[in-house]
């Protein structure tokens, strides 16, 4: 999202703890050491590819590929296609296919805006309650729209508590820096059933010509303490004069205090940043606090976490947007926290209440098995592709794939997957030439992992599913890029 938050894929070089309980239950832990694969064939390779491979310094006994026409029966490349990989945000794949069969494409959240009694003259005596369903894309601007309609119900004044209800996801037993020690940022946001802005904290600095420069955050959480010790300079808006440092202290405490220092030019625009920091509840009840009382509302308590009481009476419900519409802002950006949103939805529906990693694994095993792909050794996790266990094979995501060209959904899961050159995470590769606009991909990076699977039409009018799965150290720094850039610019023009 950027805006909202436009790379959610971290390329990181700390190393995450890892979940050996999770591991122990689904019966998977053999999984965490994959043995080599016996090296593959180079001569298998196109030459172009090859060709880049050695200019990288990069290894084929490392790459797994998988080349296949939608119309055919046999695979183009079989390039340790049996072999399990790290997918990273590939595995987003996975969530949306299975979303789409399990919750299907018009599949809406709700979140629930409750009392204990109806207003009287405009005054609820007694508690709010705001129960959540897992959506991935409450924004504050839905709030905004929540609140309009409580003041169409002449709801002025709310003498109780405002009740956050997020019952319907168990709590995540995680710490969101587990994986590289970078808890405030958006891509390890952890999910919520009652999410606000994905819980990311906008920051934004707005220099001014005189004075110092500005600097606000939405939601205004009063826990949350800001320093701003940014340096104004008088100079053309460059790279060099435009260069914020934002830094959370305590990130995953009440709390937390948000640093701004750096320089910046009184020359240059407003900018919005954003970090995750603070208590979400504590976010979502001061923005919705701040949105009610500036519509000339009234809250005389707090929030307290808690359950909706039986005999509550409903006010108002928000629908999402359907699902198709967030699986496109999921995999266009890959948005981590939406994905795990989307899966532990899958596990509240077919498993029930509250929901888990685990229920959620299991739903994606059986889909598997219904849709007839054979899934043995893959291990989903969160669903994201931000794990280090997570393990796919070029084979299963390729047979995947092949089964939703068809499949009704097929457009569906066509319209989410970022265009070579135009738009999402493929926006800045292969912009020149006629391969622009051919490659529909679906792109994965982290430490020592570049990936990328989806659909690209040859010059010649034949359509492939394309499976790049590359596991090597360092391979993030470009290098993985420029091998996947090599196999997808052959197949365009040999295809």
């Amino acid at each position: 999202m950027e805006p909202m938050l436009p790379n959610y894929m971290p390329t990181t070089r700390r190393s995450s703890k890892l979940n050996a309980r999770w591991l122990q239950a689904l019966g998977l832990a053999c999984l965490l050491v994959v043995p080599l694969a016996t090296p593959a064939a180079n001569n298998a390779l196109p030459a172009s590819v090859n060709a880049a491979l050695a200019a990288q310094k990069l290894d084929a006994n490392h790459l797994g590929l998988w080349v296949q026409a939608v119309d055919s029966d046999t695979p183009v490349i079989n390039h340790q296609g049996d072999r399990l990989f790290n997918p990273a945000s590939v595995m987003k794949l996975v969530t949306t296919v299975a979303s789409l069969d399990v919750l299907g494409p018009t599949f809406k959240w709700k979140t629930e805006f409750l009392a204990d009694s109806l207003p009287v003259n405009g005054v609820i005596k007694g508690d709010l309650y705001i129960k959540g369903y897992g959506d991935p894309w409450f924004r504050s601007e839905d709030l905004w729209d929540a609140v309009r309609r409580l003041h169409e119900l002449g709801v002025k004044e709310i003498r109780g508590d405002v009740v956050l209800d997020d019952s319907y996801f168990a709590p995540i037993a995680a710490d969101p820096g587990d994986f590289d020690n970078r808890p405030d940022r958006v891509y390890n946001a952890l999910p919520n059933a009652l999410l606000l802005d994905n819980r990311a904290v906008r920051i934004s600095i707005t220099p001014h010509g005189d004075g110092e420069s500005a600097v606000t955050t939405w939601p205004p959480n009063p826990r949350m303490a800001l320093n701003n010790s940014l340096n104004l300079v008088d100079q053309p808006c460059r790279s060099n004069t435009n260069q914020p440092v934002i830094d959370i202290r305590n990130p995953t405490d009440r709390g937390a205090e948000i640093q701004v220092r750096g320089t910046v030019s009184r020359q240059c625009a407003p900018h919005l940043y954003y970090r995750v920091a603070g208590d979400p509840h504590d976010a979502f009840f001061h923005a919705f606090k701040e949105l009610f009382e500036s519509a000339g509302g009234k809250i005389t308590g707090h929030w307290r976490q808690g359950l909706v009481q039986a005999g509550s009476t409903r006010l108002i419900t928000h629908d999402s947007r359907p699902l198709s519409n967030y699986l496109w802002l999921m995999n266009k950006w890959s948005n981590n926290v939406m994905a795990r949103q989307i899966m532990l939805t899958m596990g509240a529906e077919l498993e029930g209440t509250p929901a888990t990693e685990l229920k959620a694994a299991r739903v994606i095993e059986r889909w598997a098995t219904d849709r007839g792909l054979n899934w043995e050794g893959a291990v989903v996790e969160n669903g994201s592709g931000l794990s280090r266990i997570a393990r796919l094979s070029p084979r299963q995501l390729g047979n995947m794939l092949l089964s939703v060209w068809k499949s009704p959904y097929m457009p569906e899961v066509m319209a989410t997957l970022p265009i070579a050159g135009i738009d999402g995470t493929m926006r800045k590769r292969l912009t020149s030439g006629s391969i622009r606009g051919h490659a529909h991909i679906k792109t994965g990076t982290l430490r020592d992992v570049r990936a990328g699977a989806g659909y690209l039409l040859a010059k010649s009018g034949q359509r492939y599913v394309v499976v790049m799965l590359h596991n090597e150290q360092g391979v993030q720094y470009g290098g993985g890029t420029r091998v996947q850039d090599a196999l997808l610019t052959w197949l365009y023009e040999n295809g």
